[in-house]
């Protein structure tokens, strides 16, 4: 199977587990646990840490191709994120704790028959009880306390040896080390009658008995809110479940059976169980920077070029090579604009003239060549500019054997003709500032009258 890695992040350890690939006698699935202590240090950066380390390290079936790790609430799970993105981790998931447990019982055959479970959560920084529907898989109801904790029982441990050796510890590097020692001699009562402890600050002695006077009423008080959280369940809760390091205490699983009056489930190793249901959700997240992008010009990894996959055609590079067709059309299209151009400034021209309807038809100034376009792109003739036409002197030999001057442009769509203007304009607007001839006027002929 795919090599993976569960983790969960306890106030005051991080725990690991690894599915072993090769299952046990029982045909259930092993797995392999490491604990590490963050009881001097803070959990989230410590699980983090401790899962670049593992990542680094291949195991048995090669490197780990996937990590869940277990969050308690909401405010854990930024701090989960933060800590993983600061060791730039980001092949991972992040799954309820309630979920990652629900998983590792269904997996490992312990819910039996029942439907809706109650999950008795006591940890090192506080107690949660949940009810989940196993069916659908969600919380109904949960509720957390800090009220009761594994912490307190520890406190509880140390300030009843101190009373007992009459020894009052100031400094706070000594107190935090023998409270540490006190959760050692708590979690070796879970199994021995006595336990005696040597230290630097004293020697622990204390048996199951004495334990169980001291924390006798911090767990009455959990089950009455095991109870108060059952009452208040839209379902009927079928089975109570004891996970966490203090379902390992053999008193919580005998006062809160006389108390809910529900069938007990602790499995093996309760404190872990989350950790292995997170190891169970695992399943591979590609790294966040490398992910494709459905969108165009987005970057799909930090090596790879911005791409104009689905960009317009105008964003596309030129090529490098020969010109296409479009290219060739698209300077026809810049001739013909200039050519409207010219076309409209000489249409101007004509209007300032007046039409040249005022020259006499005897004798015209200029020849025009015939306009042959197409009915829809009109011609148009522009008189030249270069003398002022006379009617008055014949044409001589080497005027009639040039040839006549004409004017035309391309073929183009015109747009609406201008309104006429009220009065000839010396100038005109929106064009090159050409400035118009005169037109000079041939003297009116004068008729000889005959006498009679």
């Amino acid at each position: 199977m795919t090599e993976v890695l569960g983790v969960s992040v306890g106030a005051s350890a991080v725990r690991m587990a690894r599915p072993d690939v090769r299952p046990q006698n029982s045909g259930r699935l092993g797995f392999h646990h490491d604990t590490v202590d963050a009881y001097w240090d803070r959990a989230e950066e410590l699980a983090a840490e401790s899962i670049g380390v593992v990542l680094s390290q291949p195991g048995d079936s090669g490197p780990v191709q996937a990590t869940g790790v277990a969050y308690r609430d909401q405010q854990q799970f930024g701090e989960i994120q933060q800590a993983m993105a600061s060791q730039r981790l980001y092949n991972y998931r992040l799954v309820p704790e309630a979920r990652a447990a629900l998983q590792y019982l269904e997996a490992s055959g312990e819910l039996g028959h029942f439907g809706t479970i109650g999950l008795y959560d006591l940890g090192s920084s506080g107690l949660t009880i949940s009810v989940i529907d196993r069916g659908t898989g969600q919380v109904l109801l949960a509720e957390r306390t800090i009220d009761i904790s594994g912490d307190d029982f520890d406190r509880l441990i140390s300030d009843n040896q101190l009373a007992k050796q009459g020894v009052d510890i100031a400094d706070n590097q000594e107190l935090s080390e023998f409270t540490a020692r006190c959760r050692v001699a708590k979690e070796q009562l879970s199994t021995s009658g006595a336990v005696c402890l040597p230290g630097e600050g004293g020697v622990i002695l204390i048996s199951r008995e004495s334990f169980e006077s001291l924390v006798t009423v911090p767990i009455e008080y959990s089950a009455r809110l095991v109870r108060d959280v059952i009452g208040r369940s839209p379902k009927h809760v079928d089975a109570l479940v004891l996970i966490g390091g203090g379902a390992r205490i053999p008193l919580v699983e005998s006062i809160l059976g006389a108390w809910i009056g529900l069938p007990i489930i602790t499995p093996a190793d309760p404190e872990s169980v989350a950790a292995r249901g997170a190891a169970l959700l695992a399943t591979p997240v590609a790294d966040a920077p490398r992910r494709p992008s459905s969108q165009p010009g987005v970057r799909t990894s930090p090596s790879e070029p911005a791409s104009l996959t689905g960009a317009p055609d105008w964003l596309s590079p030129e090529p490098t090579g020969d010109k296409p067709a479009d290219s060739k059309r698209k300077v026809r299209g810049a001739v013909l604009v200039a050519g409207g151009l010219v076309a409209v400034a000489a249409l101007g021209l004509s209007l300032g003239y007046g039409g040249g309807s005022t020259n006499p038809t005897s004798a015209p100034a200029e020849t025009t060549a015939p306009i042959t376009a197409e009915p829809t792109t009109p011609r148009t003739t522009v008189p030249p500019t270069s003398a002022p036409p006379t009617t008055t002197v014949p044409p001589t030999t080497e005027a009639a054997q040039a040839p006549a001057r004409t004017y035309s442009e391309p073929e183009y769509d015109p747009p609406a003709a201008p309104a006429p203007a009220p009065a000839p304009a010396p100038l005109i607007p929106g064009l090159p500032q050409i400035q118009l001839p005169q037109i000079q006027l041939p003297p009116p002929p004068v008729i000889e009258l005959p006498r009679f």
